[in-house]
């Protein structure tokens, strides 16, 4: 909020006035003078940014909220701030209704990449993550809506996954998950698909009868995964019936 108030208003009268004059300077020679008004306002602004962001307690983290979140927030606060007279206090419950529901926010125990090469796990310490680099921006994504601080390589030392010759192993309860990256451990797991409830490789591989694999192929078509504990057997939604079929959408 400080770097907010001490940058936005330079931003709205000074920078963008000053970058549309620039624009329409430019064609006759003359962009720099709205150039050089721009300077030092943005120069203001990055050394806001570098000292804001090195104080103690700069940052906090907080768990992605539901999609119910967002909108009862924001019809309590609108209703606060548009409604007449004493009326407007009944938007207040709906406000404390949203934080409430904010704060019971709960995430995916296991999470897959559309790639099938990264697996993330819920566990006490955090999401535990299946290796310590690449895949970055999910893994980032991935920590960030959990409310995580934690770095890529912090969250692969967290303990989730046993391995398993060349193979992965994460218990969903009582069923057993089985990851594998590369041919020949993708390979490997698959013959022994019948000893796990989900078979996850980043390889093409056709699974044999009775066995639930995501393999690369299956995974373009459904994006990333979220597994939890079913009923039935593991629970897993995909990235793609969130989403639903849009116009980009292969």
């Amino acid at each position: 909020m400080i770097a907010n108030v001490l940058s936005v208003p330079l931003m709205g009268l000074v920078i963008i006035p000053a970058a549309v004059l620039a624009a329409l300077l430019a064609p006759v020679g003359g962009g720099w003078i709205g150039l050089n008004l721009m300077k030092h306002p943005i120069l203001w602004i990055l050394s806001v940014a570098e000292e804001v962001s090195g104080w103690s307690g700069s940052l906090s983290f907080v768990p992605a909220p539901s999609g119910l979140v967002l909108p009862t927030l924001s019809l309590g606060l609108l209703w606060i701030v548009l409604w007449q007279g004493r009326g407007r206090l009944f938007g207040a419950p709906l406000a404390v209704l949203a934080l409430l529901l904010w704060s019971q926010a709960e995430r995916p125990l296991l999470l897959v990449s559309q790639s099938g090469g990264l697996l993330g796990a819920m566990t006490a310490e955090g999401r535990a993550l299946s290796k310590p680099k690449g895949e970055g921006f999910a893994a980032e994504s991935w920590l960030e809506n959990d409310g995580d601080p934690a770095l890529q390589s912090e969250a692969y030392a967290r303990s989730a996954f046993q391995n398993d010759g060349k193979a992965r192993v994460f218990w969903l309860g009582d069923e057993r998950i089985l990851h594998a990256t590369g041919k020949t451990a993708a390979a490997d797991v698959i013959e022994r698909c019948q000893s796990a409830a989900i078979v996850i490789v980043n390889v093409v591989a056709k699974a044999p009868e009775g066995c639930r694999v995501f393999d690369a192929k299956a995974l373009r078509a459904t994006g990333a995964l979220a597994i939890s504990p079913g009923e039935a057997g593991p629970n897993v939604v995909s990235a793609r019936e969130l989403s639903g079929d849009r116009l980009w959408s292969p």
